[in-house]
């Protein structure tokens, strides 16, 4: 697409330690394809990993110097993950303890996915990344919101799924564009759920609740319990 080359840092902030159980790796790894395909140079930070190894500075410094950032990450509580929110607090503090400033116009993004089937649920966490975006002296974007996150682990490649997989591929060729050509403008956020009935899905949602308490030794109506209530 351009001769001008470009360099953008995937961040996946969900706290999963096993990465074949993250929603949010499957979506890093799209984003990949696409960027890649695109001639961009791609870098991929994982927090809990930057965290735990202790990589955290030469990870900021890598984040500092790209053109663009994709945050992608679960929801958790109507907002980001605690290490999440822990990294980017850190980050910004050693942008300013480095006296580092973004010199480019560098764009950032958001990707969000949450279990219930409604993507609009996300908007609080992409509007926290995007107040984060002007503190540094990034330019936003635009957020990519994505209902029943949960489901697309399994049924990515299912033929109930194509139009839903054709939507994020064309919301991450969109990022592609624009950091290649270093649009200023930030764009509407995307809103992307499975093509699959509401009520099918709170259903086996409720099930698989159901199943992991009695992995961990529990029954239904534990999952009704209320400990901190006097």
């Amino acid at each position: 697409m351009s001769i001008v080359s470009r360099r953008v840092i995937l961040v996946n902030g969900s706290p999963k330690i096993k990465s074949n159980q993250s929603v949010s790796e499957l979506f890093v790894n799209l984003q990949e394809n696409s960027m890649k395909e695109a001639g961009i140079d791609v870098g991929r930070i994982n927090v809990r990993d930057s965290i735990t190894l202790g990589k955290t500075q030469e990870d900021y410094l890598e984040m500092s110097q790209a053109d663009a950032i994709i945050f992608t990450f679960p929801l958790y509580i109507f907002c980001l993950p605690g290490i999440l929110m822990r990294f980017l607090q850190d980050y910004q503090q050693f942008l300013m303890k480095q006296n580092l400033t973004i010199e480019k116009e560098q764009k950032i993004f958001a990707v969000v996915n949450c279990g219930f089937p409604e993507p609009d649920i996300n908007e609080e966490a992409v509007r926290v990344i995007k107040s984060f975006s002007r503190q540094i002296g990034a330019l936003f974007g635009f957020g990519v919101m994505i209902g029943g996150g949960g489901m697309f682990l399994g049924t990515i490649d299912a033929p109930f799924m194509k139009k839903t997989k054709a939507e994020l591929y064309n919301a991450f060729d969109q990022m592609s564009e624009m950091i290649i050509k270093m649009e200023l403008s930030p764009m509407e956020n995307r809103f992307i759920k499975p093509n699959f009935p509401r009520k099918l899905y709170l259903f086996a949602a409720d099930r698989e609740w159901i199943s992991a308490a009695k992995k961990n030794g529990l029954k239904k109506r534990d999952l009704y319990r209320r400990p901190y209530l006097k």
